[in-house]
């Protein structure tokens, strides 16, 4: 018999997977919330999760998903959808009497951001807050796996995005932001109704982040920025205006600098989190032919 039950959205992607592992670990009932059943949740439930298929989008579904749970982790892609989504998970939350959600959200939120998405942001904290249920929303700045979405790139020695060479920020990968997520959950009287922004153990260039990538896997890589347009081809979604806008606007939402940085993620989970270095060799895979 486990402890409280969890339920953790997302939970074969980047930051859900390890949520649902970390928390197994310290022995808590995990209802992992998947799209579809494949082969990343067939490895939760082989852990010990339990698996439950359904749609954000649907209350129908949302529900019974968080029966029985008592902490929830909230994570939803980069999509106009992300509101509806926010309000279903917040009012079956309410429903089932819970005592905590963490919600997954970006550094640069304010209400007068640029960016559409990150508008959606500052309005589903919002909608978080005013349920009057626990709360703690967790603010990162890039992921590390965005460079995952250009490997292909990577692979034939290039490194082609839209952010200026000297834009500085600090990336963190996922995996880090599920142990301080899964860390929350565990134990939420510190962190109720606390705001974090989370961030990678060291701020680096675009530049830098090349040199980097170059001297782990052995190869020549040079930064070379491009249009909003090109990146967005480079990465087989040059027809999705949203992420484009977002992209685009994201310089004047403050998502680069070093404002605000800390060590958060270590504060809270007891454990450095990964550098880019290492993220990168841990992926290597992905980024050799």
């Amino acid at each position: 018999m486990g402890k409280t039950k969890i339920l953790i959205t997302g939970a074969t992607g980047a930051t859900g997977t390890p949520t649902v592992e970390a928390l197994l670990q310290k022995g808590f009932d995990v209802r992992a919330f998947v799209h579809k059943e494949d082969d990343r949740s067939a490895k939760l439930k082989a852990l010990g999760a339990e698996i439950f298929v359904g749609d954000l989008q649907n209350l129908d579904d949302v529900r019974p998903a968080w029966e029985g749970a008592k902490r929830g982790y909230f994570v939803y892609p980069l999509s106009p959808a992300l509101l509806d989504a926010t309000v279903i998970f917040a009012q079956a939350a309410k429903e089932a009497g819970a005592e905590l959600i963490v919600n997954m959200s970006q550094k640069q939120v304010t209400s007068t951001s640029k960016s559409p998405a990150t508008i959606r942001h500052f309005l589903s904290e919002e909608v978080f807050n005013w349920t009057g249920i626990p709360v703690t929303h967790v603010r990162p700045t890039f992921f590390s796996e965005w460079f995952l979405y250009v490997s292909g790139q990577i692979k034939s020695g290039q490194l082609k995005m839209s952010f200026p060479p000297d834009a500085v920020h600090a990336p963190v990968a996922g995996e880090d932001l599920g142990h301080t997520v899964a860390a929350i959950l565990a134990d939420p009287e510190q962190h109720t109704g606390q705001v974090y922004q989370l961030f990678g153990p060291e701020v680096l260039s675009y530049t830098q982040l090349g040199e980097i990538i170059g001297q782990t896997l052995g190869k020549d890589i040079v930064y070379e920025q491009v249009s909003v347009q090109e990146m967005a081809d480079l990465i087989g979604i040059g027809g999705y205006d949203y992420f484009k806008d977002h992209i685009g606007k994201t310089g004047g939402d403050n998502i680069f600098g070093l404002p605000n940085f800390n060590h958060k993620i270590e504060e809270i989970t007891g454990k450095k989190p990964i550098s880019f270095a290492e993220f990168i060799d841990k992926n290597r895979a992905a980024f050799t032919a």
